[in-house]
């Protein structure tokens, strides 16, 4: 949907809703991949319910939930790393901001 709105020249804001267990099938990542290939403006939710859509039941009762995508990524949400390349970022733009002003 973000690469049709770009070619239609459009700003709109896309915002897709996935699941934990569409990221197993792989279509999940491949738009992902193209999106971020294209440079495509979009926000993903992931909705991780730490649960997985097949029986987990065993001969000892339900099993652990194994979903862990999303702690994965907010361990990497919540990084020094990521938190200092953002203010990098956030400070480049402003700079490029201010920059285009006075050459406006």
């Amino acid at each position: 949907m973000a690469v049709g709105r770009d070619l239609l020249g459009k700003n709109n804001s896309v915002i897709s809703v996935i699941g934990d267990g569409a990221m197993t099938a792989g279509q999940a990542y491949e738009a992902m991949s193209n999106a971020g290939f294209l440079d495509a403006n979009l926000i993903v939710i992931l909705n991780d319910n730490k649960q997985v859509s097949l029986p987990t039941a065993t001969m000892d009762g339900p099993a652990t939930p194994v979903g862990a995508l999303g702690s994965a990524l907010s361990k990497i949400q919540a990084s020094m790393e990521l938190l200092k390349l953002r203010e990098t970022a956030k400070n480049g733009e402003e700079h490029h901001k201010a920059v285009w002003r006075k050459n406006s």
